[in-house]
C-alpha cells in the first residue's frame, strides 16, 4: 500500500525533461534517459546501465553481492571495472550506502551513487531523504524505481524528481 500512495505523489509532483533548469541533469535526461535503446533489462538496472554507458564510467562498486546485476552491467558494459578502491559509480540499497558510510569517505567531483527501490517502504524513503541532506551530494535525482546521487562542486544543491 505504500508504494501506492508513494507512486501517487511521485507522479503528481515529478516532471519531465522540461521542468528541468539544470544544464547537466537536462542533459543527461534528454540524451541518457530518454534514448530509445533496445536493452531488455529491469528499470533499475537499465537505468544504471544507460548511466555507465552515458559517463563514460569505468569503475563500478557494486556495495550488494548481485552476480545478476554484475553480469548485466558486464554484459552491456565491457569496459567497466569492478573495483573496492576509488569507485566512480557505487551501486547499493539506501541501507547499504549508509551503513557502508560511503558519504563520509572521500568522494571524487564525477561520483555517481546509484540506490535501488527508494520508494520500497516508508523507512528507506526517509533514508533518501537524510542522503539528499548530506552536505557532499549536490545533485539527486528521483525516479521513483532508483535514486542517483552525483557530486558535483560546480552545480549548487537540487533535487529533481523525473518520470521515466
Amino acid at each position: 500500500m505504500y508504494q501506492i500512495l508513494s507512486f501517487l505523489k511521485f507522479y503528481v509532483t515529478a516532471t519531465n525533461q522540461h521542468g528541468v533548469h539544470s544544464p547537466f541533469v537536462y542533459d543527461y535526461v534528454t540524451k541518457c534517459l530518454y534514448k530509445k535503446e533496445r536493452i531488455r533489462l529491469p528499470v533499475s538496472t537499465k537505468v544504471l546501465v544507460k548511466s555507465i554507458l552515458y559517463f563514460n564510467y569505468q569503475t563500478v562498486r557494486l556495495l550488494t553481492a548481485n552476480k545478476n546485476l554484475e553480469k548485466d552491467i558486464f554484459d552491456h558494459c565491457p569496459n567497466v571495472n569492478f573495483t573496492q578502491e576509488n569507485p566512480i559509480v557505487i551501486v547499493g540499497s539506501v541501507n547499504d550506502i549508509l551503513h557502508s558510510k560511503i558519504l563520509d569517505q572521500k568522494l571524487e567531483n564525477r561520483t555517481m551513487l546509484f540506490i535501488d527501490k527508494i520508494h520500497k517502504n516508508q523507512n528507506n524513503f526517509e533514508q533518501w531523504k537524510y542522503i539528499q541532506a548530506h552536505n557532499k551530494v549536490t545533485v539527486t535525482i528521483d525516479l521513483f524505481y532508483c535514486g542517483l546521487v552525483f557530486v558535483r562542486k560546480e552545480q549548487v544543491k537540487e533535487h529533481f524528481k523525473i518520470r521515466i
